[in-house]
């Protein structure tokens, strides 16, 4: 595990003081990797700008001193998240594994993996998201997102007119409780499920016979009712080039491995029932941001969907835990959901398995936080 994250005080004033994260989580052996059973090791080191240098002993000079170090996210400074994401290309496809599963039924599915991470390398993850999330919140205002990433990466909090700004794009989502009782926010882990499957599609290479044309982003809400995602492509390659869209719809699941059933089955129904008012809502928003023959496509969506058109599909992603994350046999009945797609290739389901799924949602909440 990666053990470099630690917090130091110098002159006085809290601040963060991390190995720089091109030491990287997976090094074996390393002074600063020290072990013991309470996770709390003692470490002497140099304070130097944003990086730990190695020092002397107890009793060494200058800027020398013994801090506790503990393996714990919320331990490592936005700046080294930041960093160690810019290295892997600032993409989530750099954390992941993907395995298509079903190939014998007619929904078939991909497990989407981001387990196994070393403290550092969730944290790159969970910038990486909260990122992408207050980029697309804060939109075309010139000074929000600036004056977000600054104070972030600095580790400062935001004050006067820059706070107030800034707060009002993250508080509708991210506003943490204010009492220890309160019950948590319930949409956060749904909202941060819907942004790493938007992340996750955004990544995926364009094929010769296939090109994407259109990808919804997420709501910026987290009440929203209509469909959570849209996705056109362009198949077929320069032969005879056809257009086909894909609606889905997201779910978080936070219980035992026996029920994630139970949520798959409860996406298709939605989707079965709501799909064309789903489609209408999307149409609206598609419509200003494509032009010419997508455009024109577009505008058929909902007729397409009604009439069960082997242009249009359907999909569910499931955001859970690792542990709850089905590996062999998942979406087998989801023909049976939604009959009036009925052609090969319509249907598609995604697992993204994430090691305590909610804490790391409650992660992405902390670091969309720290200057607030």
């Amino acid at each position: 595990m990666c053990r470099t994250q630690a917090m130091a005080a110098r002159g006085g004033a809290e601040g963060w003081h991390i190995a720089h994260p091109a030491d990287r989580c997976d090094t074996a052996t390393r002074e600063d990797e020290l072990t013991a059973p309470s996770c709390i090791v003692t470490l002497a080191v140099r304070v130097t700008g944003q990086r730990l240098v190695h020092g002397a002993a107890s009793g060494g000079v200058g800027a020398d001193m013994a801090i506790p170090v503990q393996a714990c996210h919320s331990l490592v400074a936005p700046a080294a998240a930041q960093q160690l994401a810019v290295d892997r290309g600032g993409q989530l496809s750099a954390f992941v594994t993907r395995e298509s599963r079903g190939a014998e039924q007619p929904c078939q599915w991909e497990l989407i993996s981001l387990v196994g991470h070393c403290d550092l390398e969730r944290a790159a993850m969970a910038w990486i998201v909260a990122e992408a999330v207050m980029r697309q919140r804060c939109g075309p205002s010139p000074t929000a997102f600036p004056a977000w990433e600054r104070a972030t990466l600095a580790g400062r909090k935001l004050q006067g007119v820059e706070r107030e700004i800034v707060l009002a794009f993250a508080e509708p989502v991210f506003k943490p409780r204010e009492k220890a009782e309160a019950e948590e926010h319930h949409g956060v882990p749904g909202y941060v499920g819907e942004w790493l499957w938007y992340l996750l599609a955004l990544e995926q290479p364009d094929l010769p016979s296939r090109v994407r044309e259109y990808l919804a982003e997420p709501s910026l809400t987290v009440t929203d009712s209509g469909g959570d995602g849209l996705v056109i492509h362009r198949v077929g390659g320069a032969g005879t080039p056809a257009l086909m869209f894909r609606l889905w719809e997201m779910k978080k699941y936070t219980g035992g491995r026996d029920q994630i059933s139970g949520t798959i089955k409860g996406a298709w129904d939605q989707l079965a029932s709501s799909g064309t008012r789903y489609l209408a809502a999307q149409m609206a928003w598609a419509y200003k941001h494509v032009a010419g023959d997508v455009g024109a496509f577009v505008s058929l969506l909902p007729d397409l969907w009604a009439a069960g058109d082997p242009r249009g599909g359907a999909g569910v992603s499931v955001a859970t835990n690792s542990s709850a994350a089905p590996q062999r046999r998942a979406f087998s009945k989801s023909h049976e959901r939604i009959p009036r797609l009925k052609h090969d290739g319509q249907l598609q389901g995604l697992i993204i398995s994430v090691d305590d799924f909610a804490s790391f949602a409650a992660q992405v909440q902390e670091t969309v936080w720290t200057a607030l």
